[in-house]
């Protein structure tokens, strides 16, 4: 896999030509050469993916940080290529060894981590980590460093940590939040040379985290209001619209642990590599407070509204915490728990309000939501196979099963087209529910164009990674959904 580079634009780099050239070049690992914490990386990848191995690090907690980090490198490593990568660092290392400075890559990090980031960036004299019982930070970093460069050394670095490094180097480079130390250290007459932070947008990262555009899909609660006849009761609509929020906090939770599980997947995805944990504009140990803050405030308003929405509330984040740590890899069973997770969406508003199951709606949901998740694996498989790769990474389909999911997609949509025609033909004209039930049949014409759309957009690759954000953005599907909204209406 290639390390892929962010896009520099027109900034300037630094250079080091103000500096002895016979003075080394160190740097940083965390915060600086990458924009991630490979501590808490490591930790989060021996906990969601090896997590049988975890009491393995108990006792290295009890004899310090430099030996846990050992141990959890020793359970999982990191693989070097995955990580976020600071292009301007990179830059800077480059251009500083084509101009005979040596450089040095000395971390806090463990010693085997060191090696393998410089194994495979290549270009470095070097590295020294933690060993397992030094942890190679602040002072302790510092030390070594005069004790090896007694000459003298430019030190890269990012933290408050750094600073008696800096305050004790030839030179510094101060990179991303480690720029706010630059007046202080030019006071303290060190020669100073900075890398402003990557301009990006906190709130912006945040919400697209939290996926707070996929709470469309929740929507699904207030189905049964609209198709049970009570979205008259104002008080049914509040507790409904509460409950929307509530699982709303819950689904944003389980994106982001998604996300932190599917770490280094995400980082050798064509676009996913983009998300902010994976790009390292959010950390990891950032990410997963905001997550159990959310799931525990979720889980508290779940309680507090019906036991019924707690529990099935409970059941969709066991089922999809158990899709993320490893049903996802396996083909078939994959979309078959999201299917299922969508129809719990619809059952958690039947529940909520006291309304009786409808077979036809839930068997409906279910071969739906099953076709449209295979739309979403059918757009990889085709793009896997048309680039010529031999497998899809993190998920259980190879480029060749596309046939396979074109027509368990096509079959399944095609059965929820059927459902709804015998909803209609046989429940819906027979009860007293709908004056005039003949609109109903303009919805499963609609469906069905939609559906054809979704499948050939897929199977021409053109079709955005998940069908529903598509469809919010797509104003063919717009104008079919109110169609089919119109006709509900005049059927009532």
């Amino acid at each position: 896999m290639k390390l892929n580079k962010p896009d520099l634009g027109n900034e300037m780099m630094i250079d080091l030509d103000g500096f002895d050239r016979q003075l080394p070049l160190v740097c940083d690992l965390d915060g600086t050469l990458t924009k991630s914490d490979t501590f808490h990386e490591s930790f989060f990848e021996v906990f969601f993916h090896s997590p049988q191995h975890l009491l393995r690090t108990f006792p290295s907690w009890f004899k310090g940080r430099a030996a846990l980090k050992e141990t959890l490198a020793n359970v999982r490593s990191i693989d070097p290529q995955a990580l976020p990568y600071r292009a301007e660092i990179l830059e800077l290392m480059r251009g500083a060894k084509a101009g005979g400075r040596e450089t040095y890559l000395v971390t806090a990090a463990d010693q085997s981590i060191a090696d393998s980031i410089i194994c495979h960036l290549g270009g470095f004299d070097g590295a020294k980590g933690s060993d397992g019982s030094l942890n190679l930070k602040s002072r302790n970093k510092l030390k070594w460093l005069q004790e090896s460069f007694p000459e003298g050394f430019i030190y890269a670095g990012d933290s408050a940590a750094d600073l008696p490094i800096w305050e004790a180097a030839s030179g510094a480079v101060l990179v991303g939040n480690g720029v706010k130390y630059a007046s202080r250290l030019r006071e303290a007459g060190v020669e100073v040379r900075t890398i402003s932070p990557e301009k990006t947008n906190p709130v912006k990262d945040w919400l697209f985290e939290l996926r707070v555009h996929q709470w469309s899909k929740n929507l699904l609660i207030f189905v049964p209001l609209f198709l049970g006849h009570v979205a008259g009761d104002l008080h049914a609509v509040l507790r409904t619209i509460v409950a929307f929020v509530a699982f709303g906090l819950i689904a944003s939770a389980t994106y982001i642990i998604n996300d932190l599980a599917d770490v280094e997947a995400d980082r050798a995805h064509a676009t996913k590599r983009f998300r902010a944990i994976a790009a390292g504009r959010i950390s990891v140990i950032n990410g997963f407070l905001a997550s159990i803050f959310m799931l525990g405030a979720g889980i508290v308003m779940a309680l507090l509204l019906h036991p019924q929405f707690a529990l099935a509330v409970a059941a969709y984040l066991v089922l999809t915490l158990t899709y993320s740590f490893r049903l996802k890899r396996y083909a078939l069973l994959d979309v078959t728990v999201i299917g299922a997770l969508f129809t719990l969406r619809i059952v958690m508003g039947q529940v909520l309000n006291d309304l009786a199951f409808s077979p036809w709606l839930l068997s409906f949901s279910a071969m739906f939501f099953f076709s449209l998740s295979l739309a979403k694996r059918h757009v990889e498989a085709m793009r896997a196979c048309s680039r010529g790769k031999d497998a899809i990474k993190g998920r259980g389909y190879l480029p060749d099963d596309w046939p396979l999911t074109l027509g368990y997609g096509l079959a399944s949509a095609s059965a929820s087209i059927v459902i709804m025609l015998l909803f209609i033909a046989f429940e819906a004209r027979v009860t007293q529910e709908y004056h005039n039930p003949a609109w109903l049949y303009l919805a499963p014409a609609g469906v069905f164009i939609w559906l054809q759309r979704i499948w050939l957009l897929s199977h021409r690759m053109d079709l955005h990674d998940d069908p529903i954000v598509f469809a919010l953005k797509d104003m063919t599907s717009l104008l079919i959904g109110a169609i089919i909204a119109l006709a509900f209406a005049l059927a009532v």
